[in-house]
């Protein structure tokens, strides 16, 4: 078990699936140098396929499942035919940090078995999360997490309550036997918990590259250039993420106005806010609080 994953902090965890859909993958199924901002987990049901990440080579075969962590680069083909659901998901905790980026954890393990009933759970309760297309370097492919986040519905809260207890289930045949990252990486990975706790707490006030370099005692170059290597984006671009994620959620659950809010995530300007949040969810605060607000 994991030592390091207390009760408070395994409850804090926060689920999201994306897409989920089965596929019947032939030849195609051919990409290389893939990376996402979130985790894929495949189901195989019949045919075979390879994948290859950190440095191995894995067979895909029926009966397993399979685990690509967020901002991992990995190469996929299939000989002939390959019959699978895939899962993509964000498990990500309270300071946005993916959970699967602090672990070693398998990669591959033989499903348990209600896998395959639980794949079906969540097809059932998402019936429109399918992907655009299958190539993800197109851009509907790249767009279509974000989008899917964006338009959760409070209406659907225990459609999403049930999901949520769904993925843990095909999680936790991945963490039972997890540990926590050792080595330089552990230690670097520990450090940007640091700066996201940091960026967390102070999310209201101005904060410069300075300010988060200064949190782990880098210079602010080399500071951003092992943040985005190890989280996958530049430490401000991180931020203003953050920044954007926390209006929706007072967007839906205030009834602060927009300037208020935009104040309450650190962006006083107000037009400035509007438009990094419509570039960002593809609609402006308001139309947001509008249609996702009964």
């Amino acid at each position: 078990m994991i030592s390091t994953l207390n009760h408070e902090l395994l409850n804090s965890l926060d689920l999201k699936v994306l897409a989920v859909q089965r596929t019947e993958a032939g030849r195609w199924w051919n990409f290389q140098q893939v990376i996402s901002p979130f985790s894929r987990l495949w189901l195989i049901l019949d045919g075979r396929a390879v994948v290859r990440h950190h440095e191995r080579e894995f067979s895909l075969r029926p009966g397993h499942l399979h685990l690509v962590p967020a901002f991992t680069v990995h190469d996929c083909s299939c000989a002939r035919h390959f019959n699978h659901y895939h899962l993509h998901f964000a498990a990500r905790l309270p300071t946005g940090i993916d959970l699967f980026s602090l672990l070693d954890s398998e990669h591959q393990v033989i499903a348990a078995p209600d896998t395959l009933a639980l794949f079906q759970r969540l097809e059932a309760i998402y019936p429109d999360r399918k992907l655009p297309c299958f190539d993800p370097g197109r851009e509907e492919y790249k767009r279509f997490p974000a989008l899917t986040e964006q338009a959760e519905s409070p209406a659907r809260a225990l459609d999403n309550f049930e999901a949520k207890g769904t993925l843990t289930l095909l999680l936790t045949q991945f963490l039972r036997s997890a540990r926590p990252h050792e080595g330089v990486h552990a230690r670097v990975t520990r450090q940007f918990l640091a700066v996201q706790e940091f960026i967390h707490t102070h999310m209201d006030q101005r904060i410069l590259l300075n300010d988060l370099a200064r949190v782990v005692e880098l210079n602010p170059t080399y500071f951003s250039d092992q943040f985005k290597r190890v989280i996958g984006v530049r430490p401000l671009d991180y931020l203003m993420r953050r920044r954007i994620e926390r209006a929706q959620y007072l967007l839906l659950t205030s009834q602060s106005s927009v300037k208020e809010i935009a104040n309450a995530v650190g962006v006083p300007d107000p037009a400035y806010f509007s438009r990094v949040f419509t570039r960002l969810c593809q609609s402006s605060p308001t139309q947001y609080r509008s249609s996702h607000v009964r």
